[in-house]
């Protein structure tokens, strides 16, 4: 893995998905989500200081280690858990019928 991969990338998809309009559109729309979610492309976690207490687990999925570290570091409302799984959105997910809630992408 490059230092353009490890260090650079993260931080620049973290600063463009973070812009005023997406964080609008975060507000408005991720606090309504309830129970299991599945969220597809967690990134760096911006979607998660907007859920609500209604939410119980987060399984999120990003094929970045980076991302996911900087997603770690973010604030998550107890007592949501979140899990993180390292893999590309085009692999098969392992989770049972009619466990998730909710999917966000």
């Amino acid at each position: 893995m490059g230092l353009y991969t490890k260090y650079v990338l993260p931080r620049i998809i973290d600063l463009a998905m973070g812009n005023k309009e997406t964080t609008r559109l975060r507000a408005e729309w991720i606090p309504h989500v309830h129970g299991d979610i599945l969220e597809i492309g967690i990134g760096s976690g911006l979607n998660l200081p907007f859920y609500s207490s209604n939410v119980h687990h987060i399984y999120g999925i990003d094929p970045s280690l980076e991302l996911q570290q900087m997603a770690r570091r973010k604030h998550v409302r107890e007592p949501i858990q979140v899990e993180f799984f390292s893999q590309s959105a085009e692999e098969m997910l392992s989770f049972p019928n009619a466990s998730i809630d909710t999917v966000i992408t």
